[in-house]
């Protein structure tokens, strides 16, 4: 879509997610030269724009989710279009260490779903999908398992890799993508995030544990 109309999206949103008019939707675009020739045109790629953001929001987009149930988690990947699910225990350090990660991430790749569940409470996904060795990540593409990431092995086996380490091998899978030029050499964390949710959560410390057989 055109960068434009998407950062005119990205600017209504992040000031208020109420409805808005068409002139409120036209006076985000008044500064394109193009703006009389393809005015209505335009405005119905803005309000798409839009109403797609706020459907993924509603679907949790943008933050990294905590999933309680399995059947949810079963819907989830099965409706996900691109997903990152974190198969964790609450009592490994590794996993609270690729938490911190994927907290910091979510909200700078929208498009993607990050969510994690507690391995005990998921028995039949992790027998279905091989959970033996935690943490692990199972990258979700259309419905399907397209590839996973298990332990620290490709990280060389520490616990210090950096958020954009994970990111850039997350980009492998196709599931993200970093951004281009010169914004794509920034450190993850320090760069501005496309989409507002309006939601936050507390990290938690890291608890006692290690990379161990599940």
């Amino acid at each position: 879509m055109d960068d434009k109309i998407k950062s005119a999206a990205r600017k209504a949103l992040n000031e208020g997610d109420d409805a808005l008019s068409d002139d409120e939707l036209l006076a985000e675009l008044e500064n394109d030269p193009e703006l009389e020739k393809f005015r209505e045109a335009r405005m119905e790629q803005m309000k798409r724009e839009i109403n797609h953001v706020r459907e993924l929001r509603s679907l949790g987009h943008g933050d990294y989710l905590e999933i309680s149930k399995e059947e949810d988690m079963v819907k989830l990947i099965s409706r996900t279009a691109k997903g990152v699910v974190h198969f964790t225990h609450p009592s490994f350090a590794r996993c609270k260490i690729l938490d911190k990660h994927l907290r910091i991430l979510a909200p700078h790749h929208f498009e993607t779903h990050f969510v994690s569940i507690n391995v005990e409470k998921c028995p039949f996904l992790a027998q279905k999908f091989q959970i033996r060795v935690l943490p692990c990540l199972v990258i979700v593409s259309g419905g399907h398992v397209a590839d996973r990431l298990v332990g620290f092995e490709e990280f060389g086996n520490s616990d210090g890799f950096s958020t954009d380490a994970l990111e850039r091998r997350l980009a492998k899978t196709g599931v993200l993508k970093i951004p281009k030029g010169e914004l794509g050499r920034v450190p993850v964390a320090q760069r501005p995030i496309s989409y507002q949710t309006g939601h936050s959560q507390t990290e938690e410390a890291y608890s006692t544990g290690d990379e161990l057989d599940y």
